[in-house]
């Protein structure tokens, strides 16, 4: 109730649209309550997007014909697999070569740059080579670990 009360107060001060995570952050561990996003775009004219448990373009559907929201947000359903919206299950090596490249010509700290990777590989490694990668702790260890298991080099420092 107050979630609806809020965004009308919203749309009447002038929002041109919405993004609905459904969940409290007490029900950060329980599933999505689309009930309450239906609610929020069946109360606003303006687009709703959805977001919460996006992990697959199956979720996408799911949510979209429940609810009617106008669009899907998703944050560590794209984190895992960047390709989510390309119709992949999980993480493409081309992906991974593109973040690589992308991640060393802007210079992105090792952290931010290693963090992402343990998303994006969580589904694609077994449990032994996670193990040995979320140990690593430089850009080069990462590079070599690449290479060795899946033929990824950066075309950035070639």
């Amino acid at each position: 109730r107050k979630t609806v009360e809020l965004v009308r107060r919203a749309e009447h001060a002038g929002m041109s649209w919405i993004t609905v995570h459904g969940r409290t952050t007490k029900q950060r561990t329980e599933p999505v309550n689309t009930e309450a996003i239906k609610l929020v775009r069946e109360t606003v004219s303006v687009p709703v997007i959805a977001n919460g448990d996006i992990k697959t373009l199956d979720d996408i559907r799911a949510v979209v014909e429940s609810t009617n929201v106008n669009g899907v947000m998703a944050a560590r359903g794209i984190l895992q697999n960047p390709a989510m919206y390309d119709g992949f299950t999980s993480t493409t090596v081309q992906c991974v070569q593109d973040w690589v490249d992308i991640s060393l010509r802007c210079g992105l700290t090792f952290t931010c740059f290693h963090h992402h990777l343990m998303y994006m590989l969580e589904k694609v490694m077994a449990k032994t080579e996670r193990r040995v990668f979320n140990t690593l702790t430089s850009i080069p260890a990462v590079l070599d670990f690449l290479n060795e298991h899946y033929g990824i080099r950066s075309t950035t420092l070639t």
